[in-house]
């Protein structure tokens, strides 16, 4: 994850969402901004070269990847996500992600 520490959230994020709250992940290399009403939230979600998500599970989940790729594991499938693919994980289902490269979600 060294070389992508050169990048600045700016290099891929406006102003408008870095002024967001941050989203709080334990996982290093992960910086999200959240937007949200009493029922929705959207995340914008950068995910650093070499990130590993482990297996967890959440409410339903649906994005697009704005740059870079994923890779997500669903039921023991896994599907390679790139730029402009849009994906969903239905709610309660354990799945687990890894980014090869600096990514970009809006989740």
């Amino acid at each position: 994850m060294e070389a992508a520490s050169a990048h600045t959230l700016s290099d891929v994020l406006p102003p408008e969402i870095l002024s967001l709250p941050k989203v709080e992940v334990p996982i290093d290399g992960v910086t999200g901004f959240c937007m949200h009403d009493d029922e929705k939230q959207v995340v914008f979600f950068v995910f650093e070269e070499g990130v590993s998500f482990p297996d967890h599970a959440h409410c339903d989940q649906r994005g697009i990847v704005v740059s870079g790729e994923m890779t997500i594991e669903v039921n023991g499938e896994t599907n390679l996500y790139q730029a402009g693919d849009s994906y969903e994980v239905p709610e309660g289902v354990v799945h687990r992600a890894n980014f090869s490269t600096r990514t970009v979600l809006v989740d």
